[in-house]
């Protein structure tokens, strides 16, 4: 299992980042368009009595994996993340279910906001890797490892100028 943390800092507060950024259709749309992902699409978000909102959402990345995955994985990857935010925590617990291989290629985390000084939070994300995929399964975590921490560099930069093009800037 690989484990490891990513922080990155935004110039808002936490209402607005989980309320106008990080539920917003239109933010997703562009985040994931930014990452090259060929396919984010919501399949369900829900809101239950004590405000808890499930988000379901697919996504089809569009970038190629190495081809020793790609042998063993095939073409045509897609992923489904569940994913719950709680308000009396302020967490946002998820699991990344592959479309090929469920069983074996595990990844779920959390993530929150913490306040870094006047109208500046901190985004603090915990992910987990488990490919038990005999042979191979360290060389899958390793590349998802680097594909998860890149991904989240291009997240924040696309987040932090979302945050300004939409006024919502701190």
């Amino acid at each position: 299992m690989t484990r490891f943390t990513l922080k990155h800092t935004f110039p808002t507060d936490p209402d607005t980042f989980w309320s106008k950024v990080f539920f917003a259709a239109e933010y997703n749309q562009g985040l994931y368009a930014a990452l090259k992902y060929r396919v984010w699409e919501e399949l369900e978000k829900t809101t239950d009595a004590a405000g808890k909102v499930r988000r379901r959402a697919k996504m089809e990345p569009g970038f190629d994996a190495p081809a020793i995955l790609k042998k063993l994985i095939g073409d045509g990857i897609s992923y489904v993340e569940d994913g719950t935010w709680d308000p009396k925590t302020g967490k946002w617990t998820y699991s990344i279910v592959p479309s090929k291989m469920p069983d074996k290629v595990k990844t779920h985390g959390e993530y929150w906001l913490e306040p870094r000084g006047d109208k500046q939070l901190e985004r603090i994300c915990t992910v987990n890797i488990d490919a038990s995929i005999f042979g191979v399964g360290g060389a899958l975590e390793s590349y998802l490892e680097k594909t998860t921490r890149e991904s989240y560099e291009v997240a924040a930069r696309f987040t932090r100028d979302y945050l300004a093009k939409h006024g919502l800037s701190g």
